[in-house]
């Protein structure tokens, strides 16, 4: 939106605001997203957040959260149910799903000391 809350698709909207994604569903998600990667990591809020491309000046201080699931502890049956939606998606003229096309990966590069930390904080 520009500064006076109209849609505006140039850059008007830098001296507005954004807009979720969704609606009040979308809004939601965005909340839980600041909770984690900020309230929960100890960063700094988006409210709070400095300009993120300018040359000088501290870090930003933004947060990163990461939730690591054993998807086979939940039931046998969770990859068959993701695969059905996805297929559901997919039926769905112009709908995708993020990453959609891209190649899946089989293995990813952990430095062991970091996953002896990861291991010993889930013991």
């Amino acid at each position: 939106m520009d500064a006076e809350g109209r849609p505006t698709t140039d850059e008007a909207a830098l001296q507005g605001a954004l807009l979720s994604a969704g609606g009040y569903k979308g809004w939601g998600f965005g909340i839980m997203a600041e909770v984690l990667a900020a309230a929960m990591t100890g960063s700094v809020n988006s409210l709070d957040v400095g300009g993120l491309k300018l040359p000088d000046g501290p870090p930003h201080r933004l947060g990163q959260f990461y939730l690591a699931m054993d998807t086979g502890t939940f039931s046998d049956q969770f990859g068959a149910r993701i695969t059905r939606l996805l297929e559901a998606v997919a039926e769905d003229e112009g709908a995708r799903v993020p990453g959609q096309g891209r190649l899946r990966r089989t293995s990813v590069d952990v430095p062991q000391v970091l996953w002896d930390k990861i291991t010993g904080l889930s013991a």
